[in-house]
């Protein structure tokens, strides 16, 4: 995998052909009084095909007392998202997406998006990271990914049946915060590299897919967190600097006794200061569960 296709194997990891006999990959932090984190690595993007999940994701599921996901996803505003989301993402007031970005990536973006069946004139007056992910978006949706049929989701739709708690460790307006803090430049840039990415995507997303079934994330991690210096300080943003936050709030579990299912993007658990890495920095033994 080149750093060229990186991007999107980030995205996809970070904010899927699946086999029932192999085991995902999972960890086991004891407690205190019986209670333990089971940290379980997502992909975001699923197919139908990916069905049936294996068996272990059940078992994990059903054992656990509170499921803990990036965001509480059972207790989403859909509407009040699409708004924030909305707001976020306008340009200044008088200002167009053409004058923010260069003629080039501008007749790209517009070609990519007729293909695409969308009118880029109906999204003008949006910011470059709206577009990068929408398009992201669509081109995953166009080979089949769907965020429906994520291991969120699919988690969650088992918890919901059993009545058991989900929280969160972040909210949709922070995940959100990250993109719209981007300065100019980098929006141009993620959005160019976004498109270029593109291309190639199912290649990507099928490694990353089999990596994932087979519970061998490490397999990819060199690729996956290999240079990112087209976008600096992205990576530090998406995944180092959120997985200390979550490690923090994770050692919080350990004491309360209580069974955690922890579900986070796959690329979290993986390379130097992974969340697997700052527990044992911690003190906490970390178990590779089989």
């Amino acid at each position: 995998m080149t750093a060229k296709r990186q991007l999107v194997a980030l995205l996809a990891a970070a904010l899927t052909v699946g086999s029932a006999s192999a085991d995902p990959a999972a960890w086991r932090i004891a407690g205190s009084d019986g209670g333990e984190i089971v940290l379980l690595g997502s992909m975001h993007l699923l197919r139908a095909d990916d069905y049936p999940l294996p068996a272990a994701i059940d078992g994990l599921v059903e054992r656990a007392e509170t499921i803990v996901m990036e965001v509480d996803f059972d207790d989403v505003d859909l509407a009040a998202q699409q708004r924030f989301i909305l707001e976020k993402a306008l340009l200044p007031q008088g200002t167009e997406l053409a004058q923010v970005i260069d003629a080039e990536l501008y007749g790209i973006l517009e070609q990519d998006a007729a293909e695409a069946g969308i009118d880029l004139k109906l999204l003008t007056r949006f910011e470059p990271w709206f577009l990068a992910l929408s398009m992201l978006e669509i081109g995953m949706r166009k080979l089949g990914f769907e965020s429906e049929r994520g291991i969120e989701q699919y988690v969650l739709g088992l918890s919901r049946g059993d009545g058991k708690e989900i929280l969160g460790l972040e909210t949709m307006e922070f995940q959100i915060g990250i993109f719209d803090a981007m300065t100019p430049e980098l929006q141009r840039a993620f959005l160019a590299q976004t498109l270029t990415e593109l291309e190639e995507a199912e290649t990507t997303m099928n490694a990353m897919t089999d990596a994932w079934s087979a519970g061998e994330l490490e397999r990819l991690s060199d690729e996956l967190l290999g240079s990112f210096d087209e976008f600096p300080g992205l990576y530090d943003t998406l995944v180092t600097e959120r997985n200390a936050k979550w490690a923090g709030s994770l050692e919080g579990m350990l004491d309360d006794g209580k069974r955690y299912l922890v579900v986070v993007g796959a690329l979290h658990l993986v390379g130097t200061d992974s969340v697997i890495d700052l527990m044992t920095a911690r003190g906490h033994t970390v178990e590779r569960l089989h």
